[in-house]
């Protein structure tokens, strides 16, 4: 597979090819990627003591009031506060943030209003915060694409309540709760490879969902076999890390290796010492593969001209 450019190749090229000059390059690789104001920040924390203050306010008012009336209340407050975010998302880049501030506000508030009622039924705690989750996440798809950060964030923290809580209410073997993390993660990733907004994050708990499912899986199988899985798992990620230079594939990809690695040395060379020895062993044959690899690239094609 080809190896995605990265930023400084990219702008080497454009220099290369006239479109820029270095100090137009030298701009756009020095320049924040973050464009947010003193004033947007302010803003921001402004908001947040006001939602608080606001909270203990409703808290100390509603102390009599029955369950049905709060969630009404709330449900009243996601319709307000979903209004001025629409309004807010299709004006400017800034006020569009704060717009997806007030969308994630919106989304809780119909959450833990709808969390309210499920609770005056004879519905499990865990089936309710799953379905819950579900839908929010499935807003979070729905709006990921159109949105720099609320869609990915609402999808991302969906997925692993809606894990957790779905292999709660039933008594699922180990092998299974894996097999459904590595597909959650696997899900996350493919998510965040699209172009959506703050794709880092999704991503990012992808890859860690992935690794924390392959070692559920491994401990299912005897160690000496069971820790040829993350191994596998992580040598995928790497690659994939490696491909699209994506330092989370490439973290989790190696942590994942290294954990499989051990899970397996340990389990079949006894003593300390020989263990060491065998991952050392390990590390200097990917160096050695490694430097195989690039001498066959650095050879020139048959036929190619020489210089």
């Amino acid at each position: 597979m080809e190896q995605r450019q990265s930023q400084s190749e990219i702008l080497q090229q454009l220099v290369t090819e006239g479109k820029l000059n270095s100090e137009q390059a030298d701009d756009i690789a020095t320049a924040p990627r973050l464009s947010v104001t003193v004033r947007e920040l302010v803003t921001y924390l402004a908001a947040i003591l006001i939602t608080i203050g606001v909270g203990f306010m409703v808290a100390g008012l509603v102390v009599n009031v029955p369950k049905a009336g709060i969630a009404v209340v709330l449900y009243v407050v996601a319709v307000v506060v979903g209004y001025f975010s629409r309004k807010l998302t299709r004006a400017t880049s800034e006020k569009q943030r704060a717009g997806e501030v007030l969308e994630i506000t919106s989304v809780l508030a119909a959450v833990f209003a709808s969390g309210i009622l499920n609770t005056m039924t004879s519905m499990p705690p865990e089936w309710s915060v799953c379905i819950l989750a579900l839908a929010a996440g499935i807003w979070g798809v729905l709006r990921a694409p159109r949105t720099q950060f609320s869609g990915s964030l609402l999808m991302t923290v969906s997925v692993p309540i809606v894990i957790m809580t779905s292999t709660q209410t039933s008594t699922y073997p180990p092998l299974l709760i894996g097999l459904i993390l590595i597909a959650g993660g696997i899900g996350l990733i493919m998510m965040g490879m699209r172009k959506i907004g703050f794709a880092f994050l999704p991503r990012s708990v992808g890859s860690l969902l992935i690794v924390i499912g392959s070692i559920t899986v491994a401990n299912v199988f005897t160690l000496g076999v069971g820790g040829l899985v993350p191994i596998s798992v992580g040598a995928a990620l790497f690659t994939l890390g490696s491909r699209e230079r994506a330092p989370e594939h490439l973290v989790a990809g190696a942590f994942s290796v290294i954990v499989g690695v051990i899970m397996t040395v340990v389990y079949w060379l006894p003593g300390t010492i020989l263990q060491g020895l065998a991952i050392i062993g390990c590390g200097v044959g990917l160096l050695l593969v490694l430097r195989k690899q690039l001498a066959r690239a650095n050879q020139p094609e048959p036929g190619a001209p020489t210089a």
